[in-house]
């Protein structure tokens, strides 16, 4: 039987670092997604606002060294602070999002995907996210 997918030397045991990526990366995609007129239903909205609560407490206390940041760490955790709290108030809608708030909201998710996700393109599954 041949066997697909990744060689085991290549798997670790997933730790809080795999956890926080994980849910940085599903927080950009479901903000892409609403950016872009894409249908939120409650229980995207509610992934969202999960996501956005747990990454604001978690940045606080992980160590990020793992990255390689070629910036400042206190700099980056600034930034999904700021992604953590600006995707509230989008995803809840109950803040005005404006071509200002709206072309800050996408400079900042490609300031921390340049930094978290070097390698990686996110991409949106355009066939997943229409429907809510």
């Amino acid at each position: 039987m041949k066997r697909f997918g990744s060689p085991n030397k290549c798997m670790h045991q997933m730790n809080g670092n795999d956890v926080f990526l994980l849910r940085l990366h599903l927080l950009i995609v479901i903000v892409k997604a609403a950016l872009k007129g894409y249908p939120i239903g409650e229980i995207r909205k509610s992934a969202a606002l999960d996501t956005a609560v747990m990454l604001h407490r978690q940045i606080s206390n992980i160590d990020i060294t793992f990255l390689n940041l070629k910036t400042s760490s206190h700099l980056f955790k600034e930034r999904v602070k700021l992604l953590s709290v600006m995707a509230t108030a989008i995803i809840s809608e109950t803040y005005p999002l404006g071509i200002h708030r709206r072309q800050a909201m996408l400079d900042n998710i490609e300031m921390i995907t340049e930094y978290a996700f070097p390698r990686k393109s996110l991409k949106l599954f355009h066939e997943v996210l229409k429907v809510a």
